[in-house]
């Protein structure tokens, strides 16, 4: 259902960043480690909330037409656009929060095939251009809040997943939706062999729950 979130749905920081410390805890991190001088942190603080000597990400790419439906448009301030892209959690990419921008910048885009198969009345193929013109783009601005306790107030651009579930047409026997991701270790370091300390299993997969219709 699509039903916007408003500021007040969102867990309060104080709670969050309470509930964080105790998950420590049970996981017998020292609160020493809690405790540190703010200059200890200020790398985060500072990334996040100033000026930062980053070296500018590569050019972006061209530009996609949307609509900003006003429901989407929560009254928050944008982190920017660099600090957005140049700090992220992308383990194809890499371990460190900088690996994705920089490991990424060759990486290739276009042609990007989507395959919808599976439990659904209509498998398709699609390429970008395909879901341009059949998806209009709409633009949501959202806070991601990550559970190292660093949040970005994000705008994100793109469709409803009810939009392409609508069009694939579940049958009575999908439960699930799964997304595979792109399995290509010579465009993805961190998928290559002795790279993988994050112990994942490629491709990833991620899923959600159908609700009964």
């Amino acid at each position: 259902m699509n039903k916007p979130f408003k500021e007040s749905d969102v867990t309060p920081e104080q709670v969050f960043f309470c509930s964080r410390r105790k998950l420590l805890k049970l996981l017998g991190i020292s609160s020493a480690a809690l405790s540190l001088p703010v200059t200890a942190n200020a790398g985060i603080a500072d990334w996040f909330g100033g000026s930062s000597s980053e070296p500018p990400l590569a050019s972006p790419p061209r530009p996609i037409d949307f609509t900003s439906p006003a429901m989407w448009q929560a009254k928050l301030t944008l982190t920017p656009e660099q600090k957005v892209t140049g700090y992220n959690n992308f383990y194809e990419f890499g371990m460190d929060k900088a690996d994705p921008a920089a490991n990424a910048r060759q990486f290739k885009t276009s042609p990007w095939n989507i395959t919808i198969d599976g439990e659904v009345e209509h498998p398709m193929t699609l390429d970008m251009d395909d879901i341009f013109k059949k998806f209009p783009m709409e633009q949501r601005i959202y806070r991601m809040r990550c559970v190292e306790a660093w949040s970005m107030v994000v705008p994100w651009i793109g469709f409803s997943l009810a939009s392409l579930l609508k069009m694939a047409a579940p049958t009575s026997n999908a439960r699930y939706v799964a997304f595979q991701t792109l399995y290509d270790p010579q465009q993805m370091p961190g998928q290559q062999d002795g790279l993988n300390s994050a112990g994942l299993q490629y491709p990833y997969v991620e899923g959600c729950v159908l609700m009964k219709r």
